[in-house]
């Protein structure tokens, strides 16, 4: 029977019937509900936050970038351009450049060397990469189980979830 043959009127369900399709449909809900609810909340707050370590990245290599250029100027005092917030930025005049203040995490900023700042800057930079790694694995993981659920309601509730296109199979 097709869909163009279906008439709903000549459907009869018993009792029965309807009493075992009853939780069905409700556990179909339920697991719905958590996709759109809960796992794809999940997924939206594990990238922002992936962005903002991402944002965090780039703010560190353009530090770094900064003080491996201003470590080979040999003319002091330096005039620089600082961006001193949202891209508005200002003429600078910089007399003493044996130290730099590296922001250190936690609202504390620390005098630092160039040479200890470029340690210091790869060793944080390696440190988000490997976080911005988790959340990304992470990230992979909560995409594998709406797939996984919404595979499972699609079987449940007798929809193909693959398409009705014939793939290309390499091995056959």
């Amino acid at each position: 029977m097709s869909y163009y043959d279906f008439n709903p009127e000549s459907v009869e369900i018993e009792e029965e019937e309807l009493d075992t399709c009853q939780p069905i449909s409700d556990k179909v809900l339920k697991y719905e509900e958590f996709v759109n609810e809960v796992l794809k909340n999940d997924l939206k707050h594990v990238l922002e936050e992936r962005d903002k370590i991402y944002d965090e990245i780039a703010e560190y290599m353009k530090l770094q970038t900064s003080i491996e250029r201003l470590s080979t100027v040999q003319s002091r005092p330096i005039k620089e351009m600082i961006d001193v917030g949202c891209n508005f930025y200002m003429q600078a005049q910089v007399k003493d450049t044996e130290f730099i203040f590296v922001d250190v995490g936690m609202g504390l900023h620390v005098q630092l060397t160039f040479e200890e700042a470029l340690k210091f800057l790869k060793k944080k930079i390696d440190q988000l990469t490997v976080k911005s790694e988790r959340l990304t694995d992470k990230s992979v993981d909560i995409k594998a189980r709406i797939k996984l659920i919404i595979g499972a309601l699609a079987e449940l509730q007798g929809v193909s979830s693959q398409s009705s296109k014939p793939r290309f199979d390499p091995f056959s």
